[in-house]
């Protein structure tokens, strides 16, 4: 099986264009320039003393987080591939009430984000409502829900015929969570949202991938680079105690991963219609089915107990 493992020059903060964008600006956390860093009204980290080693930690975050695929890359695919919106697959929101404890409730921010990212590439636009409430009652119990505003569901009502705008708007609303997370020193919480994210865009893409697509099967495959700089996003933060529990799932799951390989070959350059330079290696992707399959049971094991 071949593929291509691309990196986007002309990213909008984690985005692609805007209408593969929804959690890329969203799913998230702590990674940004200083320019959105002032646009959220977060003062710039200064030279000098802590500041610059803060600094630097923040640039090598930015460089990791702008490794990991936003899930609504994995749902402009599974749209793509020609299957239809089910809903059954995703985190149900009556079940927000359950989460208790930080970590919970961040990882599900996450899942919620990606399965909001879902139902807005297939234009649910109800769903998407009722998944950017359940993110902002979470964001609520976590205590960040000075980002996300009750206007934020009022201009969705207002702009339902839009899933441009939509996405926009969800697009925004992330965007100020970062900025809080940021402004409240809580950035580590960001490696457990957008965990949670890439893992529930992981599971969907397994889900449709068991019908035998190649295509989602050779994505699958190459989310062992964003498995490992997830990992190397987790190791910065020293081993805070509410990350453990997430990292030591993420290093199971890269003990199947490792069964996959990938070779690269020549580097291309090339510009695609829009205007768009993509970078990318050409590659041979080889993940048998039966590590398909491992690798399905096990996020699918994974998920269950963060959503339980």
């Amino acid at each position: 099986m071949s593929t291509k493992k691309q990196s986007i020059m002309k990213k909008k903060s984690w985005i692609i264009p805007i209408g593969v964008a929804l959690v890329s600006t969203t799913l998230f956390i702590a990674c940004e320039d200083s320019n959105t860093s002032n646009k959220n009204n977060v003062p710039a980290v200064q030279t000098g003393g802590k500041d610059s080693v803060e600094l630097a930690k923040m640039a090598q975050l930015q460089k990791i987080f702008f490794s990991i695929p936003a899930p609504m890359e994995m749902a402009s695919l599974i749209k793509q591939m020609g299957y239809k919106y089910d809903g059954k697959l995703l985190n149900s929101t009556e079940s927000v009430t359950r989460y208790t404890g930080e970590t919970k409730q961040a990882v599900n921010l996450g899942i919620f984000g990606a399965d909001l990212s879902y139902a807005s590439m297939f234009d649910e636009k109800q769903e998407s409502m009722n998944y950017l409430a359940a993110a902002q009652k979470l964001a609520r119990e976590m205590g960040v829900d000075g980002a996300l505003q009750d206007q934020i569901i009022e201009r969705l009502n207002n702009n339902q015929q839009s899933r441009d705008s939509l996405l926009n708007i969800v697009s925004e609303a992330y965007g100020d969570l970062n900025g809080y997370l940021k402004e409240n020193n809580r950035v580590e919480i960001s490696a457990l949202v957008i965990a949670g994210g890439w893992m529930e865009a992981l599971y969907l893409s397994t889900r449709f991938a068991a019908t035998g697509n190649e295509t989602l099967k050779a994505r699958i495959a190459e989310q062992k680079y964003s498995l490992d700089n997830l990992l190397k996003y987790f190791a910065e933060f020293n081993g805070k105690e509410n990350l453990a529990e997430m990292n030591n799932d993420l290093k199971e799951l890269k003990i199947l991963f490792d069964a996959v390989q990938i070779s690269s070959s020549s580097t291309e350059v090339k510009k695609e219609k829009d205007g768009m330079v993509v970078i990318g290696n050409s590659s041979s992707v080889t993940m048998s089915d039966e590590s398909l399959k491992n690798i399905a049971t096990k996020i699918q094991g994974i998920r269950s107990k963060y959503i339980a």
